[in-house]
């Protein structure tokens, strides 16, 4: 199925999903309000919902009550600009996690396992201080895409650095992808090439390898050995997970 590194014992482990495809999980932001780290638990949570929906495993997401955040602390307008869907507000009567997902562990008497987020070292305001009130964010913030982007680009359990020149390099590739995703779709439909298709399963089933993902994504774009429309349909296919809009310039260039 699945495969993440729990961080309570660094060893990696199946992921745990009750009868019936159902995977309860829990979100840890750690403060009230949304930091770039908690954007970040919330990101990957993301990630970790759409590859196992894929499989036909609902993932029931809810955040955590055991610390002072909590349902008030998040903006839907925020929220919808990276992509993520708002997790529902979390109770002490919740059925036990089957996962959990943040930058520090669980409270002890915790079930399941911990997926470990590694806290984001931010330079820019790229993502708002308190994500409360999305108005008061400055004009000159990166497209959050791009931002979702910079983020996936690493593991998600090691520390990131959201940098100018990180979230300039993200733009560019954004921008290019989505322009040559909006070409390779006036060309005759391909099937998603077999190794490509099977080394996307691979890199999502061990511990959710973004980074991977985006690698064949390049050597898609890149290579002279594909047609136009096997790479229009690989770059929809892992669009599924990335969820960064690659398609959305399809028919304005």
């Amino acid at each position: 199925m699945l495969y993440v590194t729990d961080g309570h014992t660094r060893r990696r482990t199946d992921l745990p999903t009750r009868r019936r495809g159902i995977l309860v999980l829990r979100i840890h932001l750690g403060q009230a309000v949304l930091d770039a780290t908690g954007m970040r638990a919330l990101l990957v949570a993301d990630v970790l919902r759409r590859a196992l929906e894929v499989h036909g495993v609902q993932v029931m997401a809810t955040l955590a009550p055991d610390g002072p955040a909590h349902q008030d602390a998040l903006s839907r307008p925020v929220l919808d600009g990276f992509g993520i869907d708002t997790p529902g507000a979390g109770t002490d009567t919740d059925p036990p996690a089957d996962a959990h997902i943040g930058a520090a562990p669980p409270p002890a008497a915790s079930t399941g396992v911990w997926i470990r987020v590694g806290r984001v070292r931010q330079t820019t305001d790229a993502v708002a201080r308190d994500a409360t009130d999305a108005t008061d964010a400055p004009a000159d913030r990166a497209d959050p895409l791009a931002v979702r982007l910079a983020l996936l680009a690493g593991p998600h359990a090691q520390p990131v650095d959201l940098t100018g020149p990180v979230l300039a390099t993200a733009t560019h590739a954004l921008e290019g992808w989505r322009r040559q995703v909006a070409r390779w779709a006036c060309a005759p439909s391909r099937p998603v090439p077999a190794d490509i298709a099977q080394a996307a399963e691979a890199a999502i089933a061990r511990d959710l390898a973004t980074p991977a993902l985006l690698e064949l994504l390049r050597h898609v774009a890149a290579a002279d050995t594909f047609p136009d429309g096997a790479k229009f349909e690989t770059f929809a296919l892992l669009d599924r997970i990335l969820a960064l809009e690659l398609t959305r310039e399809i028919g304005y260039v």
